[in-house]
């Protein structure tokens, strides 16, 4: 009987990924040292490498079963924990930044943040009044569109062979924002405090997001994150309702003590894990809460889902 090598590279490559997702999931293993075992991403060319050398030997099954089962290993701790893929964009960070200003005139103001390959940096000031400082290294330059009620600013490079980016932006408080970021390949920290989202959408792609959102009221909160991670930090006068998405990454949620918050975890799947059971809150059906939500003014309603990836409410480690 002649082996089907490639059928027997995929089943066993599942039959791994499964078998340490599920031991993940039922708490066999910890979440955070397979999250690990990304740093040894060498070792997939190493697996790869042998068994391409055993093809053509009577060890050839044996070579491509080791790739296979080295193959589920880092699969499985992708979809188990949600392993970090962001990774550093090529060459080094502007030292210039063209600066560009304006005001907003209107009770609120569309913003759009458009952003591809390194370090994006977002605070809040009070006022009317919006800054940027944008800078790449290589190719063109950001664009940057502005008038009385809305902002754009764009990369317009595709990822890391562009060129690596540096924006800081100061967006006001005193307008409604319905805003809109989407970072790629970058590592972005948005502290949005003490301001008022009607619309907060946020999209990261290979890279990780840290969210402060203390004393922000956010009508509509939107973040999907895809092979990357988000931390997210509220305090007791943040309001937020909206839903968080997590698929191939990781999401965490940090509040304070006395933090009103309602989490509902849909679509659930073995791919996806959580800490809501271990974390105090009180269950009914698919929605944890804590004691003081229904009459706390400021709280907390989030709709969780996701696939190959992790959710965590007040991770021991903190949401730095």
């Amino acid at each position: 009987m002649r082996l089907n090598r490639g059928l027997l590279f995929w089943g066993l490559a599942l039959i791994t990924t499964g078998t340490l997702a599920l031991a993940v999931q039922l708490g066999y293993l910890d979440r955070d040292v397979v999250s690990g075992a990304w740093r040894l991403w060498p070792l997939l060319l190493i697996a790869l490498g042998l068994s391409l050398i055993a093809s053509r030997t009577s060890l050839a099954p044996i070579g491509t079963a080791v790739a296979a089962v080295v193959v589920g290993a880092m699969l499985g701790a992708l979809f188990a924990a949600g392993a970090d893929l962001s990774f550093a964009c090529g060459g080094t960070e502007p030292s210039a930044l063209a600066a560009h200003n304006g005001q907003f005139s209107g009770v609120g103001a569309h913003v759009e943040l458009n952003f591809n390959c390194g370090t994006l940096r977002v605070v809040t000031s009070p006022g009317r009044a919006w800054r940027a400082g944008v800078g790449r290294n290589g190719g063109e330059e950001p664009t940057v569109s502005s008038g009385d009620t809305e902002l754009t600013i764009s990369s317009r490079g595709s990822g890391p062979f562009g060129g690596r980016e540096r924006w800081e932006v100061t967006l006001p408080t005193g307008v409604a924002l319905d805003a809109s970021v989407s970072p790629n390949a970058a590592s972005s920290t948005l502290t949005l405090t003490d301001a008022h989202f009607s619309r907060l959408a946020i999209s990261p792609n290979a890279g990780d997001v840290t969210l402060d959102l203390s004393g922000s009221r956010v009508d509509d909160l939107n973040l999907s994150v895809n092979a990357g991670s988000a931390h997210i930090t509220a305090d007791a006068a943040t309001q937020a309702d909206g839903e968080l998405s997590v698929n191939a990454g990781s999401v965490s949620l940090c509040t304070p003590s006395d933090g009103a918050v309602a989490i509902t975890v849909t679509e659930t799947n073995i791919t996806f894990s959580h800490n809501l059971d271990e974390s105090g809150l009180t269950r009914t059906g698919d929605t944890w809460q804590t004691a003081n939500y229904p009459d706390a003014h400021h709280r907390l309603t989030l709709m969780v889902h996701g696939n190959a990836g992790s959710f965590s409410l007040n991770p021991e480690g903190g949401c730095e």
